[in-house]
Formats: C-alpha cells, sequence, structure tokens
C-alpha cells in the first residue's frame, strides 16, 4: 500500500516535473527554417531563374563584334519542334534574363508569334539560312536566339544558341541542366 502511494506520487511529480521542463521550451507550430531547408523543393521559380541567367551570361560572353543591338527569342522545341510549356517557360526566362542585364533589346512575344505565322513559320531549331534572313529583316533585329528542351533520363538539358541574322551562323551556345523532376518532366510532355 506504502508501495502504491510512492509510486503515485511519483508520477504526479514526474508529470509536474515534465510539464515545467515542457513550460520553459517553445513551442513553434509553424514550419521552421530548419525543415524548409531539408524539405525544400528540388526546383522552384529562383532555381530556374538561376539557370536561364547561367545560359544568358554564356550565350553573350563574347558577342560584341557581332554588334547585336536586338534579337528575337524563341520558344524552345523538343526533338520533334515542338513547343513544350517547359520551352515556352525557358524562353520566357531567357527573355527575362536578358532584358534585365541589358545585354540586347529584346522582339516583343507577341510580335515574334504573329510574324511567324505571317512568314509561315513555327518555333524551330533547325532553321535555314534564308528563314533566319527573312525573320530578323521582318523583326528589325541582328540575331535569333533558339533552341531545345531534351531530357536524357538523368536531366533535362536546355540548349540555346544565338544566330546571327545576316550570316546564319550560330555565334555563341550554351547547355545548362535541369534537375528531371516530376515537375520539369510534366512541363516537358505538355505542349
Amino acid at each position: 500500500m506504502e508501495c502504491d502511494r510512492i509510486m503515485k506520487n511519483l508520477k504526479w511529480i514526474s508529470l509536474l516535473c515534465a510539464l515545467v521542463f515542457l513550460g520553459g521550451c517553445e513551442l513553434k507550430v509553424a514550419p521552421s527554417q530548419f525543415w524548409d531547408k531539408i524539405f525544400k523543393p528540388d526546383t522552384d521559380s529562383k532555381y530556374y531563374q538561376k539557370k536561364s541567367e547561367k545560359l544568358v551570361r554564356r550565350l553573350t560572353e563574347n558577342v560584341e563584334e557581332y554588334e547585336i543591338n536586338k534579337v528575337v527569342v524563341l520558344d524552345l522545341v523538343d526533338d520533334e519542334d515542338r513547343v513544350p510549356v517547359l520551352g515556352e517557360y525557358m524562353a520566357n526566362r531567357i527573355v527575362e534574363a536578358i532584358t534585365r542585364n541589358r545585354y540586347f533589346r529584346v522582339a516583343q512575344r507577341g510580335e515574334v508569334m504573329a510574324t511567324l505565322e505571317k512568314l509561315g513559320l513555327k518555333p524551330s531549331f533547325r532553321y535555314t539560312r534564308e528563314q533566319i534572313q527573312r525573320l530578323g529583316r521582318e523583326l528589325h533585329a541582328q540575331g535569333i536566339v533558339n533552341g531545345q528542351v531534351r531530357d536524357i533520363g538523368s536531366n533535362i538539358d536546355v540548349h540555346v544558341a544565338l544566330v546571327d541574322i545576316a550570316s546564319g551562323e550560330v555565334i555563341a551556345s550554351a547547355t545548362e541542366h535541369l534537375n528531371r523532376t516530376r515537375f520539369a518532366v510534366e512541363l516537358l510532355n505538355h505542349y
């Protein structure tokens, strides 16, 4: 009996000590920055922004001699020259990086799409020299940025090229590898 009473008192004392100890601790219901780092998604808008800025930085490194003032940025295509949502998204990010850093002036997207339609062209990575020159003349541009997005299994490659309209030659190119997340693969497979 005495032993039962001591055990009961010990339980109450233990409970009271636990409450006092826990009362001194801060309970945070919202996720902390620690958990944000652990559960941070592989890709977010800042991730794609950094990737597009790297592409543009490498694309514009040594092109001063070509005297390019204005470029046309086309939607990036897949292997079949179709524009996936990821290709359109990355093209928009490339335009953003070019204009933010004031590398070139960029033809407005609506004007580009209307000119492509007028010329009977679609976004492509395989234009002929004549097609490039016609597009450049119509949009008063000296360069075209076009490219491809390709799922290579372990990641998604984004390859872009800067083509000089006067000569039809590729004067710069760059590739970035994107993490092959479920989200990126879905964007690559939607048109």
